[in-house]
């Protein structure tokens, strides 16, 4: 794959860039029934950031499957020599690591992300994000889903010694409780009551979430016309799946991954949350800055009215000008905001799940790991696919799928990503379904 075109920038070709990308950004919200963020793939803005004392070779030092990456997604990337003087000075920040990188000739790459400051999302009346609303209806289906799994995995368990122990609503949320637990997740009800006992606190709270989930299952799976169609059919599920299963420690590994597929929801869950309400402060900080502005333009308005009218009495009287400039206004968004808005830590495997379970574009949650994006279309694809809904097939996803079922030579990249959509895919239908169909693309 043929690199993308390196564009040497400077401040108008950063300004023309940034224009497009938010032009781009505005268009995909116009289209959504919520408020939302946006990350539009033909708008995307990729840096490199190099530092001008090593810019001899830089584009050999960057990873060869970085480049063939970039250029899935992008025909161009722009190329920012600094001095590390002059960096400081940036509206992006560079972290420890990236620092020292930096000093080291390192390319440094960097995406560009829209954030809308103008639209002020006030806490207590805010509307909620699109993203965020997805996140914890997945994350309370999954909860529903996973307490029955949980609890007929420890049935079974139990069941190898013997031992005979029904299973009842809400059995497999104590397991959760104590191993799949985040903090950060908004409560709901009964669940925002102090409660002394930390682990109470923590199963009122799962407790909350399973009925939400409960509400909402019959979206989750299509065709079930009530909840307990659902859990009919993920106890049969798991009849099947345990039906070679004779060792604790098979039993301990699944519980284990049921309990990971909720971690990650929380953990989610919890860091949209706290990505809106850092949003909320930044259009808080912009909206007054704005208003400085304004101030400041209304007075020197009214400032040169006053001198003109007075030149035109010809009275001579005239306001002393400001022996000194104002201060410039500084950017509402500081060095440690930049760095709290990349701050949310997810791997490449919990952000394809998310995408799987919450239909969301993972980039909207956090975006160091953009260069997985042709894995998230897929995952996203095929969560379409599993609730019945019309989807695209795009070259992103197409080319994930065939290096998934070695009709094309893998990149190598993602691998345990890559495990995971291929155990979804199949999910859906057998591998030669999915051979013939791409055979005949």
């Amino acid at each position: 794959m043929p690199r993308p075109t390196i564009i040497p920038a400077n401040e108008n070709v950063l300004r023309r860039a940034v224009a497009e990308h938010i032009r781009a950004c505005q268009e995909i919200i116009a289209q959504s029934e919520r408020p939302t963020g946006a990350f539009p793939l033909e708008a995307l803005i990729v840096l490199f950031v190099v530092n001008e004392a090593h810019i001899q070779g830089w584009e050999d030092r960057a990873d060869e499957r970085v480049w063939d990456r970039i250029g899935q997604l992008t025909d161009h990337c722009f190329l920012c020599p600094y001095s590390e003087q002059n960096l400081q000075s940036q509206y992006f920040a560079l972290n420890h690591q990236e620092l020292l990188d930096f000093r080291r000739g390192v390319p440094i790459l960097k995406i560009v992300s829209a954030i809308d400051t103008r639209t002020i999302l006030s806490r207590g009346g805010r509307t909620k994000q699109d993203v965020e609303v997805k996140i914890r209806k997945a994350l309370a289906y999954e909860v529903f889903r996973r307490d029955v799994v949980v609890g007929q995995l420890q049935a079974a368990q139990d069941g190898l010694d013997g031992k005979l122990v029904a299973r009842e609503r809400g059995s497999g949320l104590p397991y959760l409780s104590e191993h799949a637990w985040v903090e950060g997740v908004p409560c709901k009800g009964e669940a925002r009551k102090e409660v002394q006992d930390p682990f109470a606190r923590k199963l009122t709270v799962m407790s909350s979430l399973r009925a939400e989930g409960e509400s909402v299952a019959t979206e989750f799976v299509p065709g079930a016309g009530e909840p307990k169609v659902v859990v009919d059919l993920i106890v049969k599920q798991v009849v099947a799946s345990t039906a070679n299963m004779h060792k604790r420690e098979q039993y301990d590994a699944a519980l284990a991954a049921e309990a990971w597929s909720i971690k990650t929801l929380m953990k989610a869950c919890a860091g949209i949350t706290e990505l809106s309400e850092e949003k909320v402060e930044l259009s808080k900080a912009t909206r007054k800055a704005d208003e400085r502005i304004a101030k400041r333009e209304e007075k020197e308005k009214k400032r040169a009215e006053e001198k003109k009218r007075a030149e035109k009495l010809a009275s001579g009287e005239r306001k002393r000008d400001r022996w000194r400039a104002l201060d410039p206004i500084p950017d509402p968004m500081t060095k440690e905001m930049h760095q709290e808005f990349r701050s949310h830590d997810f791997s490449t495997e919990e952000l394809t799940f998310i995408a799987s379970t919450a239909g969301i574009d993972p980039n909207l949650l956090c975006i160091p790991h953009v260069l997985a994006t042709p894995e998230f279309r897929l995952a996203l694809m095929l969560r379409k696919m599993s609730l019945g809904e019309q989807y695209k097939v795009g070259p992103l996803e197409l080319g994930v799928l065939r290096e998934l079922f070695g009709l094309t030579v893998s990149d190598r990249c993602y691998q345990e990503t890559r495990s995971f959509l291929t155990s979804r895919a199949l999910e859906l239908f057998p591998q030669d379904w999915w051979v013939s169909q791409l055979k005949g693309e």
